[in-house]
């Protein structure tokens, strides 16, 4: 399970960089794929992500950091999942629609994450 926390990390700091290099392009994509997102099918991939994020977390220098991560992103996709679908696109909207700003503390978060990962494999 080490392949998957090199291929997340990699996959953080590759998206994290992007938001925050190229912002404007990276909210035109999100909103082109609002559309078309159907919330059970974006619920049940987090939730798998969440469930193999939470497993190979034992594979890591810090487990409970992983693990929980893991945990949450289980719980959102849970969520999507099992939720209304009407509830899960407005959720989805408002992931999508938020400041940029925002959007550039999120790319932060996901490359101080991925770059954490590498360090503790």
């Amino acid at each position: 399970m080490v392949w998957f926390l090199y291929a997340v990390s990699f996959v953080w700091i590759a998206l994290g960089s992007a938001v925050i290099l190229d912002t404007e392009r990276v909210r035109d994509l999100g909103e082109n794929l609002e559309e078309d997102l159907n919330p059970k099918v974006v619920g049940g991939s987090l939730a798998g992500f969440g469930v193999l994020l939470a497993i190979s977390s034992f594979w890591s220098g810090v487990v409970w950091f992983l693990f929980l991560v893991g945990l949450i992103i289980v719980g959102i996709g849970a969520m999507l999942l099992l939720g209304d679908e009407e509830k899960g696109r407005k959720t989805i909207s408002a992931w999508i629609g938020i400041s940029d700003r925002g959007l550039k503390l999120w790319g932060l978060i996901f490359v101080i994450t991925g770059v954490a990962i590498l360090a503790w494999i």
